[in-house]
């Protein structure tokens, strides 16, 4: 494993430190590196790659509100005897105290992000000379994330794009963030980590 990490993340430096962890469908260890800490989860099954990368695809769009702080996601590497690794950036963490007020704010805004986005597009709408579309975040009239996630070993395929207003829930597993995650607080703040894979609620 460590020979595989080392190429795969073209490091001289791999040096474990704290104590390797397992939850109940992954197992994670932090390395240093000569790029800095980094926190590695592995999983033996063969779904394991689709599990990660949905993993991914949530971190990114959480990431992209600058909302909340979660580990940037940085490789899924496929092992050699099965399964996959997920390579992220590691965040020391310590118990939430002070900053649980912090967070809740932070998630309420979540929730609303999208909401806002579109009322920043009426907006825009009105204006004389508005910017073009580019590299921001773009107001989602449709229901659904853009590709498959979790929850466990479950995949939850994405739904068809529906009207927001005409969303019809079907029989599926749906799981709210906040019971599959692991509320900490890392040293620049709150921290919102995944200990279970799951479409982002934005």
């Amino acid at each position: 494993m460590e020979q595989l990490l080392r190429a795969e993340l073209r490091t001289a430096t791999l040096r474990a430190f704290g104590g390797p962890g397992a939850g109940c469908i992954s197992e994670g260890r932090a390395y240093d590196t000569d790029a800095g800490p980094v926190f590695v989860k592995v999983n033996r099954r063969t779904q394991a790659r689709q599990m990660f990368e949905g993993e991914v695809a949530s971190l990114e769009a959480l990431r992209s509100t600058g909302l909340v702080r979660v580990p940037r996601p940085m490789k899924v590497i496929d092992l050699p005897g099965g399964g996959a690794a997920f390579v992220m950036e590691h965040l020391k963490m310590k118990s939430l105290s002070s900053q649980a007020s912090k967070l809740g704010e932070q998630m309420a805004d979540l929730h609303l992000y999208n909401q806002k986005l579109r009322e920043k597009l009426k907006e825009e709408e009105n204006t004389v000379g508005r910017r073009g579309e580019g590299a921001e975040p773009q107001y989602v009239d449709k229901f659904g994330f853009h590709t498959v996630t979790c929850c466990g070993f479950i995949p939850q395929e994405p739904l068809e794009p529906s009207s927001l207003k005409s969303v019809k829930f079907q029989r599926r597993l749906w799981t709210a963030q906040l019971p599959c995650a692991s509320l900490e607080e890392a040293n620049i703040g709150p921290y919102f980590g995944f200990v279970r894979n799951t479409a982002p609620i934005i």
